[in-house]
C-alpha cells in the first residue's frame, strides 16, 4: 500500500463510526440495494459486501460471523465508503476526478506484478469480481489524487519544526548494534568451506559466486537482535571472525557465515535523517488536514443511511426459538402477512 493511501485510509477509519451515526440521524434510504446516499449519490450493499469479503477471510472459509459482528463490520466499511464518496465528489467539483486513462494506467501497473495470466487466476481463486475491483481501484486512485492535489499543497514545513520533531523522536533515529556478514549457501559442505576460505583472496561476493558455480554468495548487514537463533549461536564461535568462518546446516544444504565487521549502535544526525523526519511530519499533517476537511464535508452534506444496516435488535444473535407443533394453539402472524 502506498504511503499517501495509508495516511488517508487511517483517517477514514477514524471517522467511519461518526459518519454512520451522522447518517443514522437522517431519513433512511429505502431503495432496493441502496444502503446510503451521499448528496444524492447511492452506495449499494454489493459495494459494502465486496469490501467486507476483501477484508475478512472468514467470509470465504465458511465461518459465519455473528449478526452483531457483521453489522459492526458493515457499519465501519460503510463509513469508509461514504468518506471515499465525499472525496470523489470534491475532486469532481474541482474538475480533477479520476479519468479512465488514469484508472487504466493504475491497473496496468498492478498487472505488471503478475506474469502471464496469474492476475486473472488470482481474481478467480479469490472470487473477486473484476468490475467491483476496478470500482475499488478508482476509489484508491481518487484518495491518492486528493492527497496530492488538494491536501499536500496546503502543508508547509519550517526547518525548526523538523528539528523539534527529531529531538522529540530521537530514539526512532538510532541505529542498533549490527553485524556485517558474508553468507554462502550451497548443497555441499566442503564447497561452502572453500568459498569462505577464498574470501581472503576474492572479497567481492559476486565474483566469488561466479568463481564457484552452484553457490549463492551475498554480503548482508543485520541488527544483532534480528539474527535467527542458529546464526546468533554460530557467530559466538571464534572461527566466525576468522578467514575460516563457520558452517551451519539448513534444510537445503549448508550456510557459511563469515563475520566481516561488528558495527556499534549509534545515533543518526539530523542531516542524515532529514528526509525521513520531513516525511513523518508530512504524514502527520496530512492526517490532520484530512480529518479537518472530512468533518467540514460531512457537516455540509446530506448523508442518508438505511436503518436496516444500523439498528441492532436485542436478541439478533440468539438462535431461533424451536417450533411448537401443538395444533391446539392459535396461529401467530409473522408480521409480514397482509389482508
Amino acid at each position: 500500500m502506498s504511503e499517501p493511501r495509508r495516511v488517508l485510509l487511517a483517517a477514514l477509519a477514524a471517522f467511519a463510526v461518526a459518519l454512520v451515526i451522522a447518517g443514522c440521524n437522517r431519513r433512511g434510504q429505502d431503495d432496493a440495494g441502496v444502503v446510503a446516499c451521499v448528496n444524492g449519490r447511492p452506495i449499494t450493499l454489493d459495494m459494502v459486501e465486496f469490501q467486507y469479503d476483501l477484508e475478512h477471510s472468514e467470509a470465504l472459509t465458511g465461518q459465519m460471523p455473528s449478526v452483531s459482528a457483521l453489522r459492526g463490520a458493515y457499519g465501519e466499511i460503510l463509513g469508509q465508503l461514504i468518506a471515499q464518496e465525499l472525496v470523489a465528489q470534491e475532486l469532481a467539483k474541482r474538475g480533477q476526478d479520476v479519468t479512465d486513462e488514469e484508472l487504466k494506467n493504475a491497473e496496468a501497473r498492478i498487472r505488471a506484478d503478475y506474469p502471464g495470466d496469474s492476475f486473472q487466476k488470482m481474481l478467480s481463486d479469490e472470487y473477486i469480481d473484476l468490475d467491483m475491483w476496478r470500482r475499488r481501484l478508482r476509489c484508491s486512485c481518487g484518495l491518492e489524487k486528493f492527497q496530492r492535489l488538494v491536501l499536500r499543497p496546503s502543508i508547509h514545513l519550517d526547518y525548526r519544526e523538523v528539528e523539534a520533531y527529531y529531538r522529540a523522536h530521537q530514539d526512532a533515529f538510532r541505529l542498533p548494534e549490527r553485524v556485517r556478514l558474508l553468507v554462502v549457501m550451497a548443497t555441499d559442505r566442503a564447497l561452502t568451506g572453500r568459498v569462505l576460505a577464498a574470501h581472503a583472496r576474492t572479497p567481492d561476493a559476486a565474483a566469488l559466486m561466479a568463481a564457484y558455480p552452484g553457490t549463492q554468495v551475498r554480503e548482508v548487514t543485520l541488527a544483532r537482535d534480528l539474527l535467527v537463533p542458529a546464526w546468533a549461536e554460530a557467530l559466538h564461535d571464534a572461527d566466525a571472525a576468522s578467514d575460516k568462518g563457520v558452517i551451519v546446516p539448513n534444510r537445503l544444504g549448508f550456510e557459511g557465515l563469515l563475520l566481516l565487521e561488528r558495527l556499534p549502535a549509534r545515533d543518526l544526525g539530523i542531516a542524515q535523517v532529514y528526509p525521513r523526519v520531513e516525511a513523518a511530519l508530512v504524514d502527520e499533517r496530512l492526517q490532520q488536514a484530512f480529518e479537518l476537511w472530512l468533518a467540514k464535508a460531512v457537516d455540509a452534506s446530506v448523508i442518508r443511511v438505511s436503518s436496516r444496516i444500523l439498528h441492532k435488535k436485542v436478541d439478533e444473535d440468539l438462535p431461533p426459538e424451536p417450533q411448537d407443533n401443538d395444533t391446539d394453539k392459535p396461529d401467530v402472524a409473522s408480521g409480514n402477512e397482509t389482508g
